[in-house]
């Protein structure tokens, strides 16, 4: 029998708050304990009572106000329907991010650079190029009400985009993948996704906002192809707590 492992002192404080915002006192926009009055009420160090704060705000029970303490909310996450993205009507009229963090009552915005690399061998692989062929690779950073929710990158061979108008993706007149390589004659026929998970990196706990301990994150390696040649490759990240993903999956007759 294996035996159970005792929690971590800072996961016991998060249980104790977590039970108090369950029992209702602590409602939305209460402000939580500070750590100072943690490490004082259960005698701990600092960075026990920072994790104890970091795990609720990694759960999406509580946000951090700069200058003004840590807040609790309530968690609503973004769903990321897989179906209706690759629609062709929906992806010309807005982005998919856009419409994702709308359904969920969030304002989603992004950053983003555009800069031409040598493709490195496992995107070389992806998009059955040659290593070193140039590439356009896009870094984003997504953001929901102003607070990081997604990373992304991608990576499209220039020898299809090289001098047409979506040459960058987010300096072009068109929105989104398919209605990007639909306006230069490239009709996307299918998209491959595979799912995992797995810890966070140092750089995506930064990037994200995520607490230091037990972090983990949901990664998307999607493709999408023209017939048999694929024309973007992109690694999409998401925080675990704060993302859903939707399959739709047709049934034959």
């Amino acid at each position: 029998m294996t035996r159970k492992r005792r929690p971590h002192r800072y996961e016991e404080i998060a249980a104790d708050l977590r039970a108090a915002i369950d029992r209702g006192d602590y409602a939305e926009g209460d402000r939580l304990p500070g750590e100072n009055a943690l490490m004082s009420r259960y005698n701990v160090a600092r960075a026990t009572a920072r994790d104890a704060l970091a795990l609720l705000k990694h759960e999406g029970l509580a946000v951090s106000r700069p200058g003004a303490g840590v807040y609790v909310r309530t968690p609503r996450k973004i769903t990321r329907d897989s179906m209706g993205r690759y629609s062709r009507t929906r992806a010309a009229s807005t982005s998919p991010f856009r419409s994702d963090s709308a359904n969920a009552g969030k304002e989603g915005d992004w950053e983003h650079i555009s800069e031409e690399v040598d493709a490195p061998p496992e995107i070389a692989d992806r998009l059955k190029i040659a290593v070193g062929e140039p590439v356009m690779r896009t870094s984003y950073r997504f953001l929901a009400n102003g607070s990081p929710i997604q990373l992304s990158r991608s990576w499209e061979p220039l020898s299809i985009t090289r001098g047409t108008p979506v040459e960058r993706p987010e300096e072009g007149p068109v929105i989104g993948v398919i209605a990007r390589m639909d306006s230069i004659g490239q009709r996307v026929t299918h998209v491959i996704e595979k799912v995992n998970a797995r810890a966070a990196r140092a750089e995506e706990i930064e990037a994200l906002d995520l607490p230091q301990r037990g972090a983990y994150v949901l990664t998307i390696d999607r493709t999408h192809f023209v017939d048999d040649r694929p024309v973007e490759t992109c690694d999409i990240i998401f925080p675990g707590d704060r993302y859903e993903l939707t399959y739709t999956i047709p049934v034959d007759d």
